[in-house]
């Protein structure tokens, strides 16, 4: 029988089930709120600033109230990749013409909503804490866990995004309202979270934002070879 073999022990952090039970709060609470978003009729990118404002302050809180320096590392990895996938979003909508956020309205950072930076922080939050973890109890078994989290969880908020008029997609290939490349693109984004913030536990505020700059670059690089496979290379 194969034995997977940890690569690190949690026993010596006392702030783990507590910093477990933060990070899945934010996730219980985005899948519940973006539900009943949909019976909002006037949601529009403030229901968007406003959710990601208040999982910020969850996390901000529970560093400044636990002194979490691994949990900081965490957000601040997460805010610089969501600043550096500007670039990707800016690709998705005037090169590939299949992203389109006009629905939402708002002010905009380049091509993407104000907003869409803090939203890929929490996201770059819980997938890179929960890949972190699925690789010390897993070994590298736990990237496969968190690339199939990554490609069933993100498209559940692909395909209320349009419901509750924050974005949506057409003119590529896709199954109800997500594309295929979304999909496999998210699968490749969970698995290079995971990997890039293998470190963190002995990192710094420095490595966390170079970790940041590489995780933006990733999701750029996901999605443009997602595209390729799905839409550009075998679509007619």
């Amino acid at each position: 029988m194969l034995k997977l073999k940890p690569i690190g022990s949690l026993s010596f952090d006392p702030l783990e089930p507590k910093r477990l039970r933060i990070v899945i709060t934010t996730i219980v609470i985005n899948i519940v709120a973006v539900a009943l978003l949909t019976f909002v009729p006037g949601s529009d990118w403030r229901t968007g600033l406003a959710l990601n404002l208040f999982d910020n302050a969850l996390l901000l809180g529970f560093v400044i109230l636990r002194h979490d320096g691994l949990l900081l590392r965490f957000m601040i990895f997460g805010l610089v990749a969501g600043f550096t996938e500007l670039a990707a979003d800016a690709w998705l909508v005037d090169y590939t013409h299949t992203l389109d956020y006009s629905i939402g309205g708002g002010p905009m950072l380049w091509r993407s909503p104000l907003w869409m930076p803090f939203a890929w922080e929490v996201v770059a939050v819980q997938f890179g804490y929960l890949g972190l973890r699925l690789q010390e109890h897993f070994g590298r078994f736990g990237l496969i866990i968190i690339g199939i989290l990554g490609a069933t969880n993100i498209p559940y908020y692909e395909e209320m995004a349009r419901r509750i008029h924050w974005w949506k997609y057409g003119g590529c290939r896709m199954v109800s309202g997500t594309p295929y490349y979304i999909i496999l693109g998210e699968f490749l984004i969970a698995v290079a979270f995971a990997w890039l913030v293998l470190k963190f536990r002995r990192g710094n505020i420095f490595s966390a934002v170079a970790a940041g700059m590489f995780g933006g670059v990733a999701i750029f690089i996901a999605y443009a070879v997602a595209y390729g496979l799905t839409d550009g290379l075998f679509h007619h």
